[in-house]
């Protein structure tokens, strides 16, 4: 991230990074799998993997909507260093758009996770609009809290997305006869 920050994103080789790192290139190609997988790769991929953890480690009787939502409010992040990196990596995707393609997958991959535990909690098939509207609302809400945050519209990034996933998901639970 110095090195992005310091460089640009496009000026910083692969060889750069490896030798920043004190590691080959080989080494690196073994960790990661691109330039743009340092970016967000790893961390992002770690916090979908908690979270999928987290989910499964819910009460067997706790709605979908409670189960995400304890979830996420317990993996608010407040840190301010980790807030500082999540800023660095949303100010290079302002730079670099195409970045937000990685940024794209890896939310994806999150709706995916929780789609999948919000249909198996509900005996419902993840493509079912159900768990597809828990996952799209617990994305939509951090989508949403995020961008509010990066364009200094609020200045706290964990309340508004509580606030959006409770405000989304009431909709969720009023509108349908599934959970």
């Amino acid at each position: 991230m110095a090195l992005f920050t310091r460089q640009g994103y496009e000026q910083t080789t692969v060889e750069q990074i490896a030798e920043q790192a004190g590691v080959s290139v080989r080494t690196f190609f073994r960790y990661f799998a691109s330039k743009q997988h340092v970016l967000s790769g790893d961390v992002a991929y770690g916090r979908i993997t908690a979270l999928s953890e987290a989910l499964a480690a819910r009460p067997a009787d706790e709605s979908p909507i409670a189960s995400v939502k304890a979830v996420l409010d317990a993996s608010d992040i407040t840190d301010p260093t980790e807030l500082a990196q999540i800023r660095s990596r949303l100010d290079l995707m302002v730079e670099q758009p195409a970045l937000v393609a990685t940024y794209l997958l890896i939310s994806r991959e999150l709706q995916e996770r929780v789609a999948a535990f919000a249909g198996q909690r509900s005996g419902l098939p993840p493509t079912h609009p159900y768990p597809l509207a828990v996952s799209a609302a617990a994305a939509a809400a951090w989508d949403a809290a995020l961008t509010a945050w990066a364009s200094g519209q609020v200045t706290d990034l964990a309340q508004p997305r509580r606030d959006l996933f409770d405000q989304l998901s009431e909709g969720i639970r009023k509108g349908g006869h599934w959970g």
